[in-house]
């Protein structure tokens, strides 16, 4: 069993003095031992863990060595819903804490627990937050919200926790690199930038040892060679169209379709898969979607049909469909809108055909995410588009900049590679890591 640092320690003996209305914040960058330290804390306490994504569940599954604590989506946990205003746009709900299963016989995972811990905080937006507080405090129970407080915040959404006043204890040691690891020196770098110098430029990056910068075509040929081996990597971008074009080169392929053989995650939870599961394609077919009773106003034939692929997977008899082209359903969606409007359907009517369109599967390309979707994962290798990560996109600031690199950095275990881009990042025959 490895020891506890002093940092840690420190995590121990505060979460172990925790009481109901208690709350702390664990902050560290990834490998620094948050997620040990708060497991060595609850060994005589049934904790209750969260996460904001299915992907971050499901390296925490992995990692508590516990099975006794239960480890859910916070979604699963309130009873997460979506429903229609009267606009007919989609509005986040979940189930009122004072509703919630109480006594011997619950089936609330709130009752059966000592302790909350919430776990990657930073992608935890107001409404997670207010929903995670109102059962707690239902519940009468301490949370320890645990991440890193430098990575992005949640997206459409604003940082809540680390503003709330929270007692916090930061964990600077690393437990997967040492000091002199040249992934933990970038971290710290940005880190460093991100809370002193938020709005300076930042230094030209040069290769050394883990931190790898190389030619573009050699950048390109080692991401499409270990992406057609199943290695475990991450290549990321800042935006989806840099990210579209990515796939093509990265595939080998003059499509944007899914095919036979790719590692796909859900992009949403629906009735068949969870948001961030993982699927491998098995076989892929031509298929339609169709809605029959349709008012005729949306067809004559009353049947709405979409054209797009049947999906078959590895392990599983669960069958996908997945539009064609994703823009019909924006389409399809905004002609909904209109006929609403309109006054040519009415409220059931088109809620119907807005909920089918919302339960079409879509899926992404494992391997290949914006940084933003990255967060909660951790990879072998990191390929970082140069173009869009290390160089500042225009829509973002300073600061929300170095937060986007450092959040692309420490998704890697063992390195980083970029791409050359002068004044950005070079190869340097000193092999130094940065230039002053």
């Amino acid at each position: 069993m490895n020891m506890l640092n002093e940092e840690q320690n420190a995590v121990v003996n505060a979460i172990a003095s925790m009481q109901g209305g208690d709350r702390l914040v664990v902050s560290g960058r990834a490998g620094s031992g948050k997620t040990y330290a708060i497991a060595n804390s609850v060994l005589d306490r049934k904790a209750l863990f969260l996460t904001p994504t299915h992907p971050a569940r499901s390296v925490l599954d992995q990692e508590l060595p516990d099975k006794r604590h239960k480890v859910m989506t916070i979604h699963s946990a309130i009873g997460w819903y979506r429903h229609r205003d009267n606009d007919l746009e989609a509005v986040e709900g979940y189930r009122p804490a004072k509703k919630a299963d109480r006594g011997v016989g619950s089936t609330s995972a709130f009752a059966k627990a000592d302790i909350i811990i919430v776990d990657e905080f930073s992608m935890v937006g107001s409404f997670l937050f207010r929903a995670v507080e109102e059962y707690a405090n239902e519940f009468g129970l301490p949370v320890v919200y645990s991440g890193d407080r430098f990575q992005l915040p949640p997206v459409q959404d604003r940082e809540v926790i680390t503003k709330q006043g929270f007692p916090t204890i930061t964990l600077n040691k690393s437990m997967r690199f040492s000091e002199d690891s040249e992934i933990f020196k970038l971290g710290e770098l940005l880190r460093d930038a991100i809370e002193n110098r938020p709005t300076d430029d930042l230094p030209c990056l040069f290769d050394r040892d883990a931190v790898r910068v190389v030619p573009g075509q050699t950048w390109m040929d080692g991401l499409t060679s270990e992406y057609s081996r199943g290695g475990n990597l991450l290549a990321v971008t800042a935006d989806n169209e840099t990210l579209r074009r990515l796939r093509h080169k990265v595939r080998q392929v003059d499509h944007d379709r899914l095919c036979a053989g790719d590692v796909v995650m859900s992009k949403q939870t629906d009735d068949q898969f969870r948001n961030g599961e993982q699927l491998t394609i098995q076989h892929v077919e031509r298929s339609t979607h169709i809605l029959s009773d349709v008012p005729g106003c949306l067809s004559r034939s009353h049947e709405l049909k979409v054209p797009g692929y049947a999906l078959g997977f590895d392990g599983t008899n669960q069958i996908a469909f997945v539009l064609e082209r994703e823009k019909d359903a924006d389409k399809l969606s905004k002609r909904i809108h209109g006929l609403y409007e309109g006054g040519k359907l009415d409220f059931d009517e088109a809620g119907r055909v807005l909920d089918w369109l919302d339960g079409i599967n879509r899926f992404e390309l494992a391997a290949l995410a914006t940084v933003h979707k990255s967060q909660g994962r951790s990879v072998d290798t990191v390929y970082i588009d140069t173009g869009t990560v290390l160089r500042k996109p225009h829509w973002l600031s300073p600061i929300t900049h170095k937060r986007l690199l450092y959040t692309a950095v420490t998704r890697a275990r063992k390195e980083v590679v970029f791409y050359q881009m002068p004044t950005y990042c070079t190869a340097d025959e000193e092999n130094l890591l940065l230039a002053a």
